[in-house]
């Protein structure tokens, strides 16, 4: 039975008040950011911070809006109560950065004694506190600290009449310390503010602001020493670029700018124009006008939008280039420039104008937060590579990334350290990476063409070189008859002096060059087939397991009706049942381990209609186990010399992506599973028309359908968390197989449909 009721208060000890304000500004940097991150909020137009090397102790004053009694008393001295959690927009319109009321612990980072002088429009007020007073075994509740009224103004409170640094204490009495704002005076320091350390939070000062607010927010930082011009702090900037890519998310549309500023074509443009195979259009692009794209956040894979508005501006610096790619690629001379990644950070991210650490923060372990060098290490193609992408390295990309306290998601870590991982923030960095990835793919089209510009002129100088050293063994063989003074003797000239047997030798190296080239693709060709064989078992494995165990149970039966029960009839029905499965089998092989048969490996003239009957209906048995009608049509009088399995591997592919669509988990179901194909002459050639009734491409592919041919690129699932499951080589494969033919793909008719896929591909003729 319950008796007296009594209640019994929460309390805090004080010691652990202390910690938590440690814990959340645990370095100097962090603490001399939230200081100057105070001033911001409090409409400050300056805020200066003086550490005085002859008495060891650290003034901090800005102009800002002060701090009336009520505020002091209920939000300064209340820990987690700050008066920015509601009311967050200030009299000027700046949207404040704090709210979790701890901030003022970054004096007790700083030092253990503080003198804090506030005026408001009400005046005055001294505010002193001893931050050791937290070590002991009081409560909370029992800290005090001391607060006078006074009519003392700033300058007067930080002493500036005794700075050391005259020529700065001038400009700072310039500035306008003459009504509101808060002046600190710190001592007992904990940490040695020596050249090293001043350096060290000048950088993280440089970007703690975007360049464009040092408008309307200045911030002084100097020792005895500092000269004028250094005392000032300037926003870093990036002067110097390859490619600018400006972006902007705007409700469920995300618009794209990017500017390329790194070729240099050297007076070639125009024969680079013609020769590289650049339009008009891609032209203008070359010379600085910018290019602009705009997506829907569909298209680019998201439901929809969880953050709500940002934007930012990326760079591409590149830190250094050998002499064969400068030449290969006409880049722009970046000879001497220096590695901003050191001094810029990398991508960075800003909340209403003040940087969100650690982000981007140069030998922090979130300077690559993107992961974009893992994402390298599994693209490591260089720029002009066909049969890969391009991918751009964490030290090369700079830029900022502008979010705000009204962006939902994407709240404050409570560690003051971060983001709160979550849907947010997981589509703001899917996003980032698409912009980046936007940025790849226009970089990579320029050094595609280039790349074959380059192999182009290199295979003709390779020519003319073979040449002039013909000329000059014929000129060298002339100069030595002519030494032997022999006129009487009809003179022999060497082979290489005969002009038929130099275009001979010449002849020679370009077919001993094209044999090396052949045994290469057909090298190249063996492993698309594996891949191609790899990518149809994968989708298959299912079943296949499920074959094989019922094979093995068939089996087992069989056994024991004839060894226990001697049930001959029994164990025939099984081993019956065990053959039929087993003809599944012959399916798979047919379209697998068949593919890589010796005799499709040769190149030769097939009858198109004859060379796939077999393979056709095979894919027939097995879509119709997978109630899947398959439509297939071919004229008899086609002919074409290629490898029999390049054309399997076309066919397998579309295959195998229809399928994938047909089994895409969606809030209806499709009507029928149906594919279609049909092949007619072309000229010498054929053409191929595949279409299927699946739920056709993804939002993020249906805009621009050509992205399925590059590598990597899956739509297999799309939406918040999922990740791709397929491979994302089977249409590039498609693709390098068409190429290789002289052929072409045309995707454009799955930009006008909403259901199915469409594909028509023109082979040879």
């Amino acid at each position: 039975m319950r008796k007296q009721v009594r209640e019994i208060e929460f309390d805090v000890d004080a010691y652990t008040a202390r910690l938590i304000g440690r814990e959340n500004v645990s370095k100097l940097e962090g603490a001399v950011l939230e200081i100057v991150k105070n001033a911001y909020d409090a409409d400050a137009s300056i805020c200066c911070l003086y550490y005085s090397n002859a008495e060891d102790r650290i003034y901090i004053v800005d102009n800002g809006c002060g701090m009336k009694e009520e505020v002091l008393r209920t939000h300064w001295m209340t820990i987690g109560n700050s008066s920015k959690k509601n009311a967050y927009v200030t009299k000027n319109g700046r949207i404040q950065t704090g709210a979790k009321g701890i901030g003022r612990f970054a004096l007790d980072r700083m030092s253990d004694q503080c003198d804090m002088l506030t005026i408001s429009e009400e005046g005055g007020l001294e505010w002193i506190v001893d931050w050791r007073d937290f070590d002991g075994s009081k409560k909370i509740s029992e800290v005090k600290a001391r607060v006078y009224d006074t009519d003392v103004r700033l300058l007067e409170h930080v002493e500036i009449e005794s700075w050391k640094n005259r020529a700065v204490a001038a400009e700072i009495e310039k500035c306008g310390f003459s009504g509101t704002g808060t002046a600190f005076r710190l001592d007992h320091l904990h940490d040695i503010w020596d050249e090293k350390t001043m350096n060290r939070l000048r950088n993280h000062l440089e970007n703690l602001l975007p360049p464009d607010v040092i408008q309307n927010f200045r911030i002084w930082f100097f020792n005895d020493e500092t000269s004028v011009e250094e005392a000032l702090i300037n926003s870093a900037n990036v002067d110097s670029y390859d490619y600018r890519i400006d972006f902007q998310v705007t409700a469920d549309f995300l618009n794209i700018q990017i500017i390329r500023n790194e070729f240099d074509f050297r007076g070639e443009e125009q024969e680079v124009y013609r020769e590289a195979g650049f339009n008009e259009q891609e032209q203008e692009f070359l010379q600085g006008k910018r290019k602009e794209e705009s997506f829907t956040l569909e298209e680019i894979g998201e439901k929809e939008n969880f953050i709500g508005d940002f934007e930012g501006i990326l760079y591409f610096y590149k830190i250094s280039t050998n002499k064969k790619d400068q030449e290969r690629f006409y880049y722009k001379d970046i000879t001497g420039r220096a590695n901003l990644a050191k001094k810029f950070g990398g991508i960075k991210l800003y909340r209403d104008q003040f940087r969100v650490r650690p982000y981007g923060e140069y030998g922090d372990n979130d300077f690559d937060w993107l992961e974009l060098s893992a994402r390298r290490n599994r693209s490591p193609a260089g720029l002009g590579k066909e049969n890969g992408n391009w991918r751009v390295g964490s030290e090369q990309m700079l830029g900022t990334v502008s979010i705000s306290r009204k962006n939902s998601n994407l709240e404050d870590a409570s560690n003051r350290n971060g983001i709160q991982e979550g849907s947010g923030f997981s589509q703001l960095k899917r996003i980032l990476l698409f912009v980046i990835a936007e940025f790849e793919r226009d970089r990579q089209s320029v050094g595609r063409k280039l790349a074959r510009y380059a192999d182009k002129k290199d295979q003709l100088k390779a020519q003319l070189e073979r040449m002039r050293q013909l000329a000059e063994e014929r000129k060298k063989w002339e100069a030595e008859q002519s030494a032997k003074q022999e006129p009487e003797k009809t003179k022999i000239l060497p082979p290489a002096a005969n002009p038929e047997d130099v275009m001979n030798l010449v002849i020679n190296m370009e077919q001993k060059q094209e044999e090396e080239l052949e045994e290469l693709r057909n090298e190249n060709k063996m492993l698309q087939t594996l891949a191609t064989t790899g990518i149809i078992t994968n989708m298959f494995m299912h079943e296949i397991r499920t074959s094989t165990n019922n094979i093995g149970l068939e089996l087992n039966a069989a056994y024991e009706a004839i060894e226990y029960d001697n049930d001959v009839e029994y164990a025939l029905q099984n081993i019956l049942r065990a053959i039929r499965v087993k003809k599944n089998f012959a399916s798979w092989f047919g379209i697998t381990i068949e593919s890589i048969k010796k005799d499709k490996r040769r190149r030769r003239r097939h009858n198109i209609q004859t060379m796939l009957e077999q393979y056709m209906n095979t894919w027939r048995d097995i879509l119709d186990k997978s109630d899947t009608a398959l439509i297939y049509e071919c004229e008899s009088d086609i002919e074409l010399f290629c490898f029999e399995f390049d054309i399997e591997n076309i066919i397998s592919n579309l295959i195998a992506n229809s399928l994938a669509s047909f089994d895409r988990e969606m809030d209806r179901r499709l009507e029928k599973r149906e594919i279609c194909l049909q092949i007619y002459r072309r000229g010498n050639g054929l053409s191929m028309n595949y279409q299927d009734s699946g739920w056709g491409l993804i939002p993020k592919y249906k805009k621009r359908p050509e992205l399925i041919l590059e590598p990597f690129e899956s739509g297999y699932h799309f939406g918040e968390e999922d990740e791709d499951d397929g491979t994302g080589m089977g249409m590039w494969i498609v693709n390098r197989t068409i190429s290789e033919y002289n052929g072409t793909i045309d995707l454009s008719n799955n930009q006008k449909t909403e259901m199915g896929f469409y594909a028509t591909i023109v082979l040879g003729g």
